[in-house]
């Protein structure tokens, strides 16, 4: 399980004092106004950054971080996904999963191992699961509990898969 997690993205500068809009990744937002320091990540490099104020805006989530105060500086950020400890993420309701800890997980068939979730990305209507096969192909698996899989099961580190047309 992963204990530092993605909990949004820098969307873009806003205003003249290093604001950025900031787009959280489960939707909810509230986690952002106790958060005090987080990594900042793009494209594999991180750095630290102090969280100086949040505020909502007209419906946008606005965060100022030290150090970060012209637009130059907030445009400099854009595109950085916001990593926070587990604790401090925003909180899963009941069934809920990050989709961190999908990555790894086995996707099993009748008891067998068919396949290991590789990457996740969002779809229209549920998160995707990319699953490294076990006849080498990568497949794309909706994560719709109930039509293509049960619930993941986190402790277990496995998805059951209800149709095995998906992977072959």
């Amino acid at each position: 399980m992963k204990q530092v997690l993605a909990t949004g993205t820098v969307k873009s500068a806003f205003g003249v004092n290093g604001k950025v809009k900031v787009a959280s990744y489960s939707g909810d937002t509230d986690h952002f106004f106790k958060l005090t320091n987080v990594v900042l990540e793009k494209k594999g490099r991180r750095r630290e950054a102090e969280v100086e104020k949040v505020e909502r805006h007209f419906g946008e989530l606005l965060v100022k971080f030290k150090g970060i105060d012209t637009p130059e500086d907030a445009k400099a950020i854009s595109g950085c996904d916001i990593l926070v400890p587990r604790e401090q993420a925003s909180k899963l309701k009941n069934g809920e999963v990050y989709a961190a800890d999908l990555i790894g997980m086995k996707l099993l068939y009748d008891n067998q191992e068919v396949g290991v979730v590789a990457e996740t990305a969002e779809g229209s209507q549920a998160l995707l699961l990319e699953v490294d096969c076990s006849d080498g192909k990568r497949r794309i698996i909706p994560l719709l509990r109930g039509v293509f899989v049960d619930n993941p099961d986190v402790e277990e580190g496995t998805i059951r898969l209800l149709m095995k047309e998906l992977v072959q």
